[in-house]
């Protein structure tokens, strides 16, 4: 869970997905930077969008930059640049996944750059998952920073990551009871206990938030989703049914513009 498979290029091009740089915009450039505690490595691609429209689009557990291609490119034309990162632990950022614990500090610098270059931006967190979480979670420090962004989008949420956990668990039959229970205390123990997406939520004020959520998800119920929406006041939940986990946010209809 802590230290994930690293999909990068090779799953792409196994996986069949574009790996041309003009796919994700028109003018692509890599940079790294060093945020609290991790090394963040991250795309920024022109879209064809106002300049001032910026969103940061965050890929879920065991995925990376190259997942969130499947989603950064099909609105392009809502945004003047989209900033794909990796979170730590995954595709090419080194060290190990916090789940959700430490990540919303990768997505808070990555945000504080785009502000530095570009004092007027208008900033979008957009995530998948643990990305959803993660920005939702940035979102909330940003706002006790007094620089809130002006939207989340969160592709299948969830609450607490003991949900997910034990999904996946389930889904390759094995006995989510003692083994989750160990592995989220020494989480607890080596990163800190683990602050709920509802209370997260809760603090975003004015910032919107836009939820997508599937009624047959086993991984991030919508249940969860329902939570965070009832958690913040003005939130709009989507529901789909039949879109695979994996799957949200690259269907049409998945940004509003």
């Amino acid at each position: 869970m802590t230290r994930p498979p690293r999909r990068g290029l090779g799953w792409a091009v196994g996986q069949g997905l574009a790996t041309a740089p003009e796919d994700l915009g028109r003018a692509v450039r890599e940079r790294t930077g060093e945020a609290p505690g991790a090394r963040v490595p991250r795309w920024g691609g022109a879209g064809r969008g106002p300049a001032d429209a910026v969103a940061v689009v965050v890929h879920g557990h065991g995925r990376s930059r190259w997942d969130s291609r499947r989603r950064a490119p099909a609105r392009a034309d809502l945004f003047g640049l989209l900033v794909l990162p990796d979170l730590r632990g995954h595709g090419d950022a080194p060290g190990r996944s916090a789940l959700a614990r430490r990540e919303h500090r990768d997505v808070c610098f990555v945000a504080a750059t785009v502000e530095r270059e570009r004092p007027d931006a208008r900033i979008t967190l957009a995530g998948h998952s643990l990305g959803a979480v993660a920005a939702i979670h940035a979102a909330a420090c940003l706002t006790r920073s007094r620089n809130p962004p002006e939207r989340v989008i969160a592709w299948g949420p969830y609450d607490r990551v003991r949900t997910p956990f034990e999904a996946r668990l389930r889904l390759r039959g094995l006995p989510a009871g003692p083994f989750s229970g160990i592995v989220l205390a020494l989480l607890d123990r080596a990163e800190g206990p683990e602050t709920p997406t509802v209370a997260s939520a809760a603090m975003l004020g004015r910032t919107a938030l836009e939820l997508h959520a599937d009624e047959l998800d086993e991984v991030s119920p919508a249940r969860d989703a329902r939570a965070i929406a009832a958690a913040c006041p003005g939130a709009t939940l989507h529901l789909t049914r039949g879109v695979a986990h994996a799957d949200l946010g690259t269907e049409i209809g998945t940004w509003s513009s």
